[in-house]
């Protein structure tokens, strides 16, 4: 037993060490443990979404066009635990304070607030929702979330002044923006995350609050990103801008996306249109902190981090340097124009050639239209690639830089009646005129009612079958000998309107609908934009088509006939005293708009007109056979309202030559020349290129895509090319000869003045090109200036851009040769 001692100590010390343990955990347990239980209440882990770089957008030759920046924003979190008086007085001083910094510096926090003064003085709730519904939910949701649901309205700023202990010697401009963060943090509160209250703050901001951040209860630093635009307006309706998301339902449809609610997202242009692939936000592409936090909203360590994916990049077909050379030259024409425009009006001659028309204009308080927008895009024609493509006016994208534009200039932009945020070169739809006439030369030959031998002599009125309505070719009688013999090469040079009617005539409008399908001007051009408008040849489907609603007809003449028929009725209705029920007259008018589409020929129109009143108005025989409404019967009156929506003969020789209804776009009528030009070839528009991954692979290489070719018409389209050679040829004395006299490029052209009124400055000026035509032509310009006043006059912006265009090509080329010669020393 002589190692008994031994086991003793053992012992004992064994005992000791129990005793210690059992010693601490008394401590931790029952001594410390309210100690230790505050600190486990006041730590949480949060896990915190990071979010990339939106992606860059470049031109063709990688020149960036919009990108993002690093940039800080400040971020306000309340603790749902922290909800007593004291607490929201506390989150208020740190507001004021952080509020303080951030002006000091020269930013801004938020400042929507969702209740304005009236007229009276006297607080409203105005969330600015354009639908009264909408309006009445969010003032629910308002008033749920800050527990004001029994407060009367006049009441609401003043108790959220005193729930929020807003001091009462701030003036009422700054307790709006006190408001304005707690309204945000309230209204987002169901996140339970920190809410955005000023962003792109710069590097002062963020260094004072990081240095106060202990007394800036709830205030955070965000590491974020700014969208910025270095080029300012040029290629703005291209680009597009970005914003905030708007509206409940977009915002649910990108919340259900992974997108944050105060994410920024397109609004416009290729920042709209390649939103999917712009973006940083989509769930996948997200990354994630898991961090631990104080009660006070403050991170005291990360936990773990996932880095996020930026959005991938996108390389547009454009050139900077040839875009902005085309709406340079595209401004200063329309200057030009609407100079020679006014100075055309003080002439004596002019006034007195329009006197009838400017008489109206003066009683109904209507002033002239001159120029001052317009359109023009530059296309590849071998590939539909856009090279360049402006709208007029436009407006200053760095003005959007940071998501965010002023009050000021958005209000300048958006109460300029030209609209400059409108993309006119995809959207806007006109009549095109006489560079339509390619479409009818092409279908006449293609189905045999033309060949290219066959000559057509101006014979001055041209017999549509309808005594009231004989057209002439815009030629002076005196000088029509020269529109004499023409084949389909001098009836283009001349732009001959009696040319036009006669094959047109004899083609009929089905086949000029047939042919302009088919050289893409009656569908989309599939251009990677937003908001593009489809073209459409006129006939009757296109004037009234009894399948759509009166309102979604592709002219206006429907429902300003509804509307006519609708006043006549209710004129009516007060002569017998009946007040007729808005559905009924509807229907009625309905079913009389339907009858320009039945069979037979207007004879047999005032019997069904006659039906319909009877039977679904329930007018005496009596009342219709004798009551005279501003001095005629009412079926001869509501015929009236109706004859124009039948298509007729007259109608067809007008489409023949670009006029009636027929509505073509800018982006329409550069794939058309293109086809013309290239051998038949229909390309879709394009104007993305490619789209890059973040690591530099290339998700999407975009090859041309043709939709159409049309075949074995070689010859045809060589006489169509002749013929609008020779519209810019001195030799041949061609309609837009002088304009093109002095330019360095071998140009083909064909004018088209479309008229819209009596007064001929209200003329539409379009002007299609290509070139060069003695070689495989290169470049695609259409120019359409609105009240531009005659087609040639839009040549400047062509032969401007061409030139430049061709210039550069060739020192490319030039530069090629040389490099490759280096190489082979």
């Amino acid at each position: 037993m002589k190692n008994r001692p031994r086991y003793i100590v053992l012992s004992i010390v064994i005992i000791g060490v129990f005793a210690l343990i059992w010693l601490r955990m008394y401590d931790l347990q029952i001594v410390m443990s309210e100690s230790y239980a505050e600190q486990a209440q006041s730590k949480t882990t949060r896990t915190i979404s990071v979010v990339g770089s939106r992606g860059t957008i470049y031109d063709a030759n990688m020149i960036p066009l919009a990108y993002d920046k690093l940039s800080y924003d400040v971020q306000f979190y309340r603790d749902p635990s922290l909800s007593s008086d004291e607490d929201r007085a506390s989150f208020t001083q740190s507001i004021i304070e952080t509020i303080k910094i951030i002006e000091a510096n020269g930013k801004t926090t938020i400042d929507e607030f969702w209740l304005k003064k009236d007229e009276d003085g006297v607080w409203r709730f105005n969330s600015g929702a354009t639908s009264p519904t909408t309006e009445a939910t969010r003032e629910s949701q308002w008033r749920s979330n800050f527990y004001l649901t029994s407060t009367p309205e006049e009441e609401l700023f003043d108790t959220l002044c005193r729930n929020y202990s807003i001091p009462e010697d701030l003036d009422e401009e700054f307790k709006v923006k006190i408001l304005s963060i707690w309204q945000r943090s309230r209204m987002y509160n169901f996140l339970s995350e920190p809410v955005t209250i000023a962003e792109d703050v710069g590097f002062e901001v963020v260094s004072k609050i990081e240095v106060r951040s202990n007394e800036l209860e709830g205030m955070s630093i965000r590491e974020s990103s700014s969208r910025v635009y270095p080029k300012g307006a040029i290629a703005s309706h291209i680009i597009g801008y970005t914003s905030k998301i708007s509206g409940t339902e977009t915002l649910a449809n990108y919340r259900a996306m992974g997108y944050p609610t105060d994410a920024t997202v397109g609004q416009t242009g290729i920042e709209y249109s390649m939103e999917d692939q712009l973006t940083p936000y989509l769930e996948y592409r997200q990354g994630s902190r898991v961090v631990e936090v104080n009660n006070r909203g403050k991170i005291i360590r990360e936990i773990s981090y996932q880095a996020p994916v930026d959005g991938n990049d996108v390389i547009l077909t454009i050139d900077t340097q040839l875009q902005a050379v085309l709406e340079d030259a595209l401004a200063r024409n329309i200057d030009v124009i609407r100079e020679g425009e006014e100075q055309l009006m003080l002439t004596t001659t002019w006034r007195a050639n329009n006197q009838q028309a400017l008489l109206e204009y003066e009683r109904s308080g209507r002033e002239v239209d001159l120029a001052t927008s317009g359109a023009a895009v530059a296309m590849d024609p071998n590939t539909g690639r856009i090279l360049a493509m402006a709208s007029y006016p436009t407006f200053d994208l760095s003005e959007f830089e940071g998501g965010a534009v002023s009050m000021d200039y958005w209000r300048e932009i958006y109460n300029n009646e030209d609209n400059p945020l409108y993309n006119r070169a995809i959207s806007a739809r006109d009549t095109p005129g006489s560079c339509f006439k390619m479409v009818t030369a092409l279908g006449a030959l293609m189905e045999g009612y033309l060949t290219l031998d066959d000559q057509i002599s101006d014979g001055g009125e041209f017999d549509t079958g309808d005594v009231s309505n004989r057209p002439t070719c815009w030629i002076a009688p005196s000088q029509r000998y020269k529109h004499a013999n023409q084949t389909v090469v001098e009836g283009l040079k001349n732009s001959c309107n009696y040319f036009f009617y006669t094959i047109g005539s004899s083609m009929g409008i089905d086949n000029l609908t047939k042919w302009a399908a088919l050289l893409g001007l009656t569908s989309r051009t599939s251009i990677e934009l937003p908001n593009e408008s489809t073209s459409f040849v006129g006939n009757q489907l296109m004037l009234y088509d009894s399948n759509r609603a009166v309102d979604d007809q592709y002219t206006s003449k429907p429902y300003f006939a509804s509307v006519m028929m609708k006043r006549l009725f209710r004129q009516i209705g007060e002569d017998r005293g009946i007040e007729y029920d808005e559905d009924r007259l509807d229907i009625v008018v309905k079913k009389i708009l339907d009858i320009v589409n039945e069979e037979g020929d207007k004879s047999t129109w005032p019997s069904k007109i006659r039906t319909i009143l009877l039977d679904d108005m329930n007018l005496p025989v009596s009342y219709l056979s004798n009551k005279l409404i501003n001095g005629n019967f009412i079926g001869n009156t509501i015929q009236s309202y109706i004859n124009d929506l039948r298509w007729t003969a007259s109608e067809t020789v007008m489409a023949a030559i670009g006029q009636s209804i027929t509505q073509i776009t800018p982006v329409a009528a550069a794939r058309y020349v293109s086809a013309i030009c290239n051998g038949g070839k229909v390309y879709n528009a394009q104007i993305v290129d490619k789209i890059v991954s973040p690591t530099g692979n290339v998700v999407l290489d975009k090859e041309p895509v043709m939709v159409n070719y049309i075949s074995g018409a070689d010859a045809y389209l060589e006489a169509i090319q002749e013929g609008m050679q020779e519209v810019t040829s001195v030799e041949n004395d061609g309609t837009a000869a002088s304009q093109f006299a002095k330019s360095t490029a071998q140009i083909a052209a064909k004018t088209g003045t479309a008229e819209k009124t009596d007064i001929d400055l209200e003329n539409n000026s379009w002007l299609v090109t290509y070139a060069p035509y003695d070689t495989n032509p290169e470049i695609v310009v259409v120019v359409y200036i609105q009240n531009g006043y005659a087609g040639a006059r839009s040549a400047s912006t062509a032969i401007k851009t061409i030139e430049y265009y061709l210039q550069q090509q060739a020192k490319t080329e030039i530069l090629t040769v040389q490099t490759g010669n280096e190489m082979s020393r």
